[in-house]
């Protein structure tokens, strides 16, 4: 028999506990948040079709000699997110300011202004003076056909002093070149806030409007799937099933921000219900003496006494090939690969089962502790049992179940 042994007890619980840490990272309390939440790349882009059409059209609103553009959208619509990739796109070629409207002075925003582009602000400057700076570098871009852009997200949450500045910044020109283009994003009121007669000088460069619409139940599928790979999982189809993404697209109306919402409860609720497993693993012994033992961090291992096989046991009862093992997320199964002398599991000879912990597979002088390998319900071992192409139900169905109601308690809050 060729064997593996760990060299000692340090070694071999090192060993195991960077594999339980390597095979439990997905399902870490910060999981969601890496998908879905204050955890996630900032530069993962899930295009979309409102999205999309979002972009062409700010780019041609502001392309335009009145150039201001409106994108809005309830909160969660992906308002921002799309305001950072027009910010990106923007920048390669022009001067760009991009704040945030809520908690905006007329100061601060001159000032940033003048930060994002690139020109320096002595502290002790005056409002006045500051003003006077902003003013002649927007109009020496403007008059070199570089017209710099200031970008607001959450506009109808500012001030009405900012309101004023920005009515004054939208009426300043030179030679028939406005010295500012505008993008400005915010909710239901945006449109009547710059239809007000406190902001004629926006209203005359008659803005151009585009409304976000939610994602379709198809994008849906994508959005969250998408997502929840760039967090490091590969199981997305199982996590977000159709029917799970159509429940959810359902209950967040399509919308990413509150999609994201109920996306964390869902993956939430995954990780509690995933098992603080160890990884499985086999102790080979004969007569009571433990020759090597075995990690299962691979999907397949072949059991035989051939030196092709991931276990090799040299015993002339056991075939050159004599059984697999087939490890997936939420069991082991033994398969027998039709060996001349059979294989037994706790002295029942079997053709292929569903691993327990403790189960003793016997072949030939040799005998193989299971330990640390997933709980099973009777339903899903028997289900495996009768499946003639081996296949076997996958831990999916169950979560899919549990995500399903995680959905319905969402849906009736």
């Amino acid at each position: 028999m060729e064997s593996r042994p760990r060299r000692n007890n340090q070694k071999r619980n090192n060993k195991r506990a960077t594999t339980i840490i390597r095979t439990m990272q997905a399902y870490d309390s910060a999981l969601s948040s890496k998908a879905f939440g204050d955890l996630a790349d900032p530069g993962l882009i899930v295009a979309y079709q409102s999205h999309q059409d979002a972009l062409r059209f700010l780019t041609a609103a502001l392309g335009r000699g009145n150039g201001v553009a409106l994108l809005r959208g309830p909160s969660g619509s992906g308002k921002s997110t799309t305001l950072r990739e027009q910010f990106a796109a923007l920048a390669r070629d022009s001067a760009v300011a991009m704040v945030e409207g809520e908690q905006l002075t007329p100061r601060s925003l001159v000032k940033i202004m003048l930060e994002q582009f690139g020109i320096d602000v002595p502290p002790l400057d005056d409002d006045q003076r500051l003003l006077q700076r902003l003013s002649a570098f927007l109009t020496e871009k403007a008059l070199a056909g570089e017209t710099p852009v200031l970008i607001i997200d959450d506009v109808d949450k500012a001030s009405s002093s900012v309101l004023r500045l920005l009515n004054w910044l939208a009426a300043l020109e030179s030679r028939d070149r406005f010295g500012l283009r505008l993008l400005l994003a915010g909710q239901d009121r945006l449109l009547s806030l710059v239809n007000d007669h406190g902001m004629r000088h926006l209203a005359r460069r008659h803005p151009a409007l585009y409304s976000l619409n939610p994602l379709t139940e198809q994008e849906t599928v994508s959005y969250l799937r998408t997502r929840w790979i760039a967090a490091g999982r590969n199981d997305g189809e199982d996590a977000f099933s159709l029917d799970v993404c159509a429940r959810l697209h359902e209950v967040s109306g399509g919308w990413p921000g509150s999609l994201n919402s109920c996306a964390i409860a869902v993956a939430d609720g995954l990780a509690r219900q995933a098992p603080s497993q160890q990884v499985p693993s086999l102790h080979v012994t004969r007569d009571g003496r433990t020759l090597a033992s075995y990690d299962l961090t691979k999907h397949e291992y072949v059991i035989g006494r051939s030196d092709l096989a991931d276990i090799v046991i040299e015993d002339t009862y056991i075939s050159k090939v004599h059984a697999m093992l087939k490890v997936y997320g939420n069991a082991v199964m033994l398969i027998d690969l039709n060996s001349t002398n059979g294989t037994s599991v706790n002295s029942r000879m079997v053709q292929k089962t569903v691993l327990r912990s403790n189960d003793i597979i016997t072949l030939g002088h040799y005998k193989i502790k299971v330990e640390n390998v997933p709980a099973l319900s009777a339903e899903m071992e028997e289900e495996v049992q009768a499946s003639d192409t081996m296949r076997m139900k996958n831990l999916g169905d169950l979560r899919r179940a549990r995500a399903r109601r995680t959905i319905r308690v969402l849906k009736h809050k």
